[in-house]
């Protein structure tokens, strides 16, 4: 009898000791809950809220569930055992990956967007009676960020899509190099001005005032940020992570893109060949008159020189005839007789021959 007895005061202590510790909870910094009473909700608590998250709660609360109350904070709280349940969600925020989806541009381009968003429980109340976890909240968030974002990149195009502003973004050194950039619906134009340079626009795209990646995301953020306040998530941003053409459009695209670029390339390697041609023909016309000017000088001087040499050499001659005689002698025996020649002469000997007037000494 005294073992049954003890047997029941272990079993009632054991209940009591489970009673005690299911009456009492925690709640963490990252966690918010919502407290049910035989399936009815009870109580909110939630996490780190600014008075005015606050405020807008507790007004939802009192217009559509009247008698709930709202607490605030992490820590621990007590509730009914058995009577009560608690059902604790996520206070922190969320990840959202889109998987990619094919989208139409309004200039009728076909791309495939990847886009990501961050989200968080806002009302963990109205979130546990719409879509009840998280797996329910991801696959209503998939059909509200889809839906939107092609609603808003089928209005934009492409260009509007992968740019926000009118600068010539990328192109850097290559735009301070031509120092000319307008805005028109095409890439680029060459042109040859007057004096033979050549002169390169940079032409992009104007962007519409109210239009760009940017602007569209924040339609995007905005629009999923209302629909998805009936499940109690806001939204916090959304973002393009890529956006790439298909796959089978992309060789065609990289092929006319290489194209392009190997034309300019070869017009400017022709006008380069051109200017080449005109600044070594320019060079040679200077280096032929330089030269012709110095031949012109050298003749000049030379001709100086040597009306200069006559007139001297006269003046020697006539004082002193017969050095000049034997002088012309020798000039005219050097160029008449050569290694091989022979010269015959009288008995006299060769001065003689070389002193006496041509013909005088036969």
């Amino acid at each position: 009898m005294k073992r049954v007895k003890r047997l029941l005061y272990g079993l009632a202590g054991l209940f009591l000791l489970l009673v005690f510790l299911g009456a009492f909870f925690t709640i963490s910094e990252t966690e918010q809950a919502v407290i049910l009473q035989l399936g009815n909700p009870i109580r909110i608590i939630v996490g780190d809220r600014s008075p005015e998250e606050l405020a807008e709660l507790q007004l939802w609360i009192d217009e559509n569930a009247p008698g709930v109350a709202l607490s605030q904070g992490a820590g621990l709280y007590f509730k009914i055992p058995f009577l009560q349940q608690v059902r604790i969600f996520d206070d922190r925020i969320l990840e959202y990956d889109d998987p990619p989806a094919d989208v139409v541009t309004r200039d009728k381009k076909h791309i495939k967007v990847d886009c990501y968003a961050r989200w968080r429980i806002q009302n963990p109340l109205l979130f546990l009676r719409s879509v009840r976890t998280e797996s329910g909240a991801v696959s209503r968030l998939d059909d509200i960020i889809y839906s939107t974002i092609r609603q808003e990149l089928g209005k934009s195009n492409l260009i509007q899509i992968v740019r926000s502003t009118n600068d010539p973004i990328g192109l850097d050194d290559y735009v301070r190099l031509v120092n000319n950039v307008a805005y028109s619906d095409t890439l680029e134009d060459i042109e040859i001005d007057e004096s033979g340079e050549i002169q390169e626009t940079i032409r992009l795209i104007r962007m519409p005032a109210g239009q760009g990646r940017v602007a569209i995301l924040e339609r995007v953020a905005t629009t999923s940020r209302r629909m998805a306040a009936d499940y109690g998530i806001y939204i916090i941003d959304v973002r393009i992570k890529r956006a790439d053409l298909p796959e089978e459009n992309q060789a065609a695209v990289f092929s006319r893109m290489q194209a392009e670029r190997n034309r300019i390339s070869n017009r400017y390697r022709a006008e380069g060949r051109r200017m080449s041609d005109v600044i070594i023909a320019n060079t040679d016309l200077q280096m032929d008159s330089i030269r012709a000017s110095a031949n012109l000088s050298a003749l000049t001087i030379r001709g100086t020189a040597d009306s200069t040499a006559a007139a001297i050499y006269a003046e020697a001659y006539n004082r002193y005839p017969e050095f000049y005689s034997f002088t012309r002698s020798l000039e005219t025996l050097e160029q008449a007789m050569n290694r091989s020649s022979s010269i015959v002469v009288g008995t006299e000997g060769i001065f003689e021959y070389l002193v006496s007037r041509p013909g005088g000494f036969l």
